[in-house]
């Protein structure tokens, strides 16, 4: 019975998982359709007619391999940024006493609660119209080096680490800066892993802010080249799969790297 049951439940998970794989696996194989077979009305999965065409359109209309390189070089900066910030901010707010510590950390912790549309204009007019940073890393990156959550997220893991640690190193004579980097951080490192992949994937998937801060084509982002296409869908059905198809290969593969560090994390952050 209990075998009986255990085959049930792997069959059973085995269909959901084929329910949420199954858009994935139609989207990558219609990308390889003609546009007139995928608004077709009636479906088939696999394509009559295999071509190439729209990935070729896709790399002829726009750069999307300096999109590539512009994505990959601002989730890289801004992953790093957050994760270090996220740690300084984790250890000033869980170990170190000064006054309004707990008042400041109220500030930084509601600040989760204010949608990133309310404060698009005050932002725009700081960094484009007095900083003149318009079409540039820096004035992409900016707004996103500092994440509320990371901090809130690493200051209740930092919490749980025994004072004594920190004592024992203080009376070694080590500075606070090293019993961050060689007492917190190896602690709270598959903590700082789920925060990394999670960060990784917010900044891949950010369109609003880039949308108003960049203009050229040399500085758009993945998700931008990917809007050209969706936004005019009914025109361009097979070139807009086919850019989501391209666009969701760093996604898959960091997901790939970071899973066994992504699942331990979540295992041991507590986060549901």
């Amino acid at each position: 019975m209990l075998k009986l049951s255990s085959i049930l439940n792997h069959i059973i998970l085995m269909l959901l998982s084929f329910v949420m794989v199954f858009p994935l696996i139609w989207m990558l194989v219609s990308s390889f359709k003609p546009s007139i077979e995928i608004i077709d009305s009636n479906f088939y999965l696999l394509p009559k007619n295999w071509t190439l065409q729209n990935y070729v359109n896709i790399f002829e209309q726009l750069p999307i391999l300096r999109a590539y390189i512009n994505s990959l070089l601002i989730c890289g900066f801004v992953t790093l940024s957050v994760l270090f910030t996220s740690c300084l901010g984790g250890y000033l707010f869980s170990k170190q006493k000064f006054k309004g510590r707990d008042l400041l950390f109220m500030i930084v912790l509601s600040s989760i609660m204010i949608p990133p549309q309310i404060i698009l204009i005050p932002l725009y007019i700081l960094i484009v119209g007095h900083w003149n940073l318009s079409d540039t890393y820096t004035g992409i990156i900016l707004p996103f080096i500092i994440n509320a959550f990371g901090v809130f997220l690493l200051r209740q893991n930092i919490k749980n680490i025994p004072n004594d640690y920190l004592d024992a190193a203080r009376i070694e004579g080590a500075s606070e800066f090293k019993i961050l980097f060689m007492i917190i951080i190896p602690f709270v490192k598959y903590t700082l892993a789920i925060l990394g992949v999670l960060v990784y994937l917010w900044t891949l998937d950010e369109l609003l802010w880039p949308l108003v801060v960049i203009n050229s084509n040399e500085m758009k982002t993945l998700p931008l080249i990917l809007s050209h296409f969706t936004m005019a869908e009914g025109n361009y059905p097979g070139e807009s799969l086919a850019a989501s198809s391209i666009i969701i290969l760093p996604i898959i593969v960091v997901y790939m790297f970071g899973q066994r560090f992504f699942t331990k994390g979540v295992t041991l952050s507590g986060i549901k």
